[in-house]
């Protein structure tokens, strides 16, 4: 029975009813003893099982409960978190609309003639900013005003210094503006968050051919590709952009793995420049995503051949149908031509009817008149006679 009672104290949840005297004499809480048959050790292994199940359901509430405190504590500092970030976002914001209020005040000059422009649609297709300062507040202005554009075609930005927040509002301006066709930012210093936030552009773009981001700083002189990486993964859902110019933005060996898979699911690129690029890129790589470049100009290629082919036919049916026109509308004319000299002829020889008619009317009135002066004189006549006899 005492083995019995160590085991059940093993899995009692309550503290023992201990009560000690000055003697130091400990008196332990009465325990029921029974003797020791079948029935008495079922029973003793089923309150055994008992209290083991009440211990673990005690431990997993114990458990659960730190877990809620856990998430309570994480959902808490979460919410921090996100509220200290909108805070700083709107303090960030309200700081960029200031230096733009302050900005537009100052501005003169081409910049100022370009963004009226771009505001009212009516600017040139191809604007450069060649001999224009770019600052990271004029840059906002320029992409706000290109946003709602529909003028502007191409944007040449190369070698103005631009970093990764000119980046990001670059990418931000591609995500609203689905008519610029070409982007040109060459000799810049656009880094790791500029190539992620126009990945992500790209990916909701429809509108822009041809990119160029050569001499720029997208890999961070090579230590992180995961900004080149998400710009090539933004290929497998982009279908407009055909030419894409890397080069001098040190991608690596990672990074050329995904532009290889990136480009077996895209059949629009045909032309890809990834030169001086970091030494660990491999040539199987370049040479793999030069294959598929190839493939998809020769695609590009044929479609042009059957689009003119069947531009050509159109052109040969359109001008069969115009032939057969002026043919129909020459037959016509020379119906009514014809039909007009009949009616000619018949006006005529009306016109020359009526003109017989009225001489013969006049000669039938003469003779009329001849008769008549002869019958008043043969009447005068036989009235002298008359009177004579």
């Amino acid at each position: 029975m005492a083995q019995a009672m160590e085991d059940l104290s093993e899995f009692d949840l309550e503290e023992p009813d201990l009560r000690a005297i000055d003697k130091g004499l400990t008196f332990y809480p009465s325990i029921e003893v029974l003797p020791k048959t079948r029935l008495t050790e079922t029973l003793q292994k089923k309150k055994i099982e008992a209290l083991r199940e009440k211990k673990k359901n005690a431990e997993e509430d114990r458990k659960r409960k730190e877990a809620e405190l856990a998430m309570a504590r994480q959902r808490e500092q979460q919410a921090k978190r996100q509220q200290q970030e909108r805070e700083k976002q709107r303090k960030e914001q309200e700081r960029k609309k200031r230096e733009e209020e302050e900005q537009r005040k100052k501005m003169e000059g081409g910049l100022d003639q370009i963004l009226e422009s771009l505001t009212k649609n009516t600017s040139e297709k191809h604007i450069t900013t060649c001999g224009i300062e770019l600052t990271s507040v004029r840059l906002r202005l320029l992409t706000q005003a290109m946003e709602n554009n529909t003028s502007c075609l191409s944007l040449d930005l190369n070698r103005k210094g631009l970093n990764d927040e000119d980046g990001v509002s670059l990418a931000g301006m591609l995500e609203k503006n689905q008519y610029l066709q070409k982007l040109e930012c060459e000799g810049n210093s656009l880094g790791v968050a500029a190539a992620k936030a126009i990945g992500e552009a790209l990916k909701k773009n429809a509108g822009l051919r041809s990119l160029n981001l050569e001499s720029n700083n997208l890999t961070s002189s090579g230590c992180d590709q995961n900004g080149v990486i998400q710009l090539a993964a933004s290929l497998k859902d982009n279908e407009a952009l055909r030419v894409l110019m890397l080069s001098k933005n040190g991608i690596a060996h990672e990074a050329g793995e995904c532009f290889e898979k990136a480009m077996e699911a895209n059949e629009n690129l045909t032309l890809v420049d990834l030169s001086g690029s970091d030494p660990s890129l491999r040539i199987q790589q370049l040479r793999k995503i030069d294959d598929v470049v190839q493939q998809n100009r020769d695609r590009q290629s044929a479609i042009r051949r059957a689009e003119r082919r069947e531009r050509f036919s159109l052109y040969n049916e359109e001008f069969k149908c115009r032939q057969y026109c002026m043919q129909v509308e020459a037959t016509r004319l020379e119906i009514e031509a014809h039909e007009e000299r009949r009616l000619n002829r018949m006006k005529a020889r009306f016109e020359k009817w009526v003109v017989e008619t009225k001489d013969q009317e006049e000669v039938l009135g003469g003779k009329f008149e001849e008769l008549m002066t002869e019958a008043q004189d043969r009447a005068e006549a036989n009235k002298g006679k008359k009177k004579r006899k």
